[in-house]
């Protein structure tokens, strides 16, 4: 059986909450509405907030809505959640099937807009390490804007362990480094069964798991620049295997 661990979160604006609640994987809990906001009035909101537990729906003055959030970009609506991260890892069926694997990212505004980003590239799943690695937080979903409704978030105690099981199910893997073995990203044939394996913003990949990988790949940067923050290195990355396996 599957375990699961729950997070609570809080996630205030129309689109990060539309999707939460619409959502199989987040539980939505309580909806706090702001009478006569963009949310109050907003269709798609109405219709969800009617499929709800009424007892979960709060309707609230201005003033009161207000006491809840400390920001004026709530749009009129504030939920609290629990979203929840798995411990197997999964098997697939999918000729293209990809997951993109954080080594040890502790940054929640890049968790956050990974899982935006994967989200919106087709991405099957984010894994990341139970230890010195960010989990899901309010901060983490607010960032993704809904992607963190969106896409499945694994985490491991190890990652070699985790590149062992996708093995066994034809992936191939890719580790995303800089160093003199890495061949450039374009190069790389990104189709198939794939593994994307992004490093944390100190360290990159560990060296073990650069060992156990089938390809090291980097970005070329100019200026003498030598890296990427790790979403938009991710960004780059997974936006080029959606065009492959889209051509």
């Amino acid at each position: 059986m599957d375990k699961i661990t729950k997070h609570r979160i809080s996630v205030y604006g129309i689109n990060g909450c539309h999707d939460a609640m619409e959502s199989n994987l987040i539980e939505v809990t309580q909806v706090y509405v702001e009478k006569d906001s963009p949310a109050y009035n907003h269709n798609n909101v109405k219709k969800l907030c009617e499929k709800m537990p009424q007892d979960r729906i709060i309707i609230l003055e201005g003033n009161r809505f207000r006491d809840k959030i400390d920001t004026n970009r709530s749009q009129g609506i504030l939920i609290k959640a629990q979203a929840a991260t798995f411990s197997s890892l999964p098997k697939t069926e999918k000729n293209n099937s990809c997951y993109v694997i954080l080594d040890q990212v502790q940054d929640p505004h890049n968790l956050g807009q990974i899982l935006r980003i994967c989200a919106g590239a087709s991405i099957d799943g984010v894994i990341i390490t139970e230890r010195n690695s960010v989990s899901m937080t309010s901060a983490v979903a607010q960032v993704s804007q809904g992607g963190f409704a969106k896409i499945p978030l694994y985490s491991v105690t190890n990652i070699n362990q985790a590149i062992t099981h996708f093995k066994k199910d034809d992936f191939w893997i890719t580790s995303f480094e800089n160093n003199i073995d890495a061949k450039d990203w374009y190069k790389i044939d990104l189709k198939g069964r794939s593994i994307l394996i992004f490093g944390g913003e100190g360290n990159g990949v560990s060296r073990q798991v650069l060992k156990n990988s089938d390809f090291t790949a980097t970005i070329p940067m100019s200026n003498q620049m030598n890296s990427l923050n790790v979403s938009s290195a991710v960004s780059a990355i997974v936006f080029e295997r959606l065009r492959q396996v889209s051509t």
